[in-house]
C-alpha cells in the first residue's frame, strides 16, 4: 500500500517538473563588440561619448516583428515620474531571429534605461536594462 501511495505522489511530481520553463528575452550591454566571450560579463557603467553595444536576445524568437527601442534618462526635474525619453526607434525584425545587435552613443552623464516594446503592446516592455553613463 505504501508503494502505491509513493508512486502516486512521485508520478505527478515528475510530470509537472518535466515541463520546460519559457525563457524571457534579456539585454546584454558591453563596451566592446558582443561575442560569446563577453556575454557573461556584466557591464553597467560607461563613459560619455563611448560606443555602447547592446543585444536583445529572445531565446524563443520575437513574438511580433514590430519592436520599439526606447532609451530613457532618469532626471529629477521632469514631470514624467523623473524620466525623459532620449531616443525611440521602431524596428521590424524577423520573428525567427533570436537576437538583435546595435550600438548607441550618449552625450550626457546620468542613469539610463534601455527598453524594448512590441508595437502591438507599448504599455509593458518585454526586456529592459538600467545602466550609468559617467
Amino acid at each position: 500500500m505504501k508503494k502505491i501511495v509513493i508512486i502516486l505522489l512521485i508520478f505527478p511530481l515528475i510530470f509537472l517538473c518535466s515541463f520546460k520553463k519559457k525563457e524571457k528575452p534579456y539585454i546584454i550591454l558591453s563596451s566592446g563588440t558582443i561575442s560569446l566571450e563577453n556575454t557573461r560579463r556584466i557591464e553597467r557603467e560607461f563613459l560619455v561619448q563611448q560606443r555602447i553595444y547592446f543585444a536583445v536576445v529572445a531565446p524563443d524568437g520575437f513574438k511580433n516583428p514590430g519592436v520599439r527601442l526606447q532609451i530613457s534618462k532618469q532626471d529629477e526635474k521632469t514631470s514624467n515620474w523623473g524620466f525623459t525619453i532620449i531616443q525611440s526607434r521602431d524596428l521590424y525584425l524577423d520573428t525567427a531571429q533570436k537576437a538583435y545587435r546595435d550600438y548607441i552613443y550618449l552625450r550626457r552623464p546620468g542613469r539610463y534605461i534601455l527598453q524594448f516594446f512590441y508595437l502591438n503592446n507599448k504599455d509593458y516592455p518585454f526586456a529592459h536594462k538600467e545602466f550609468l553613463v559617467q
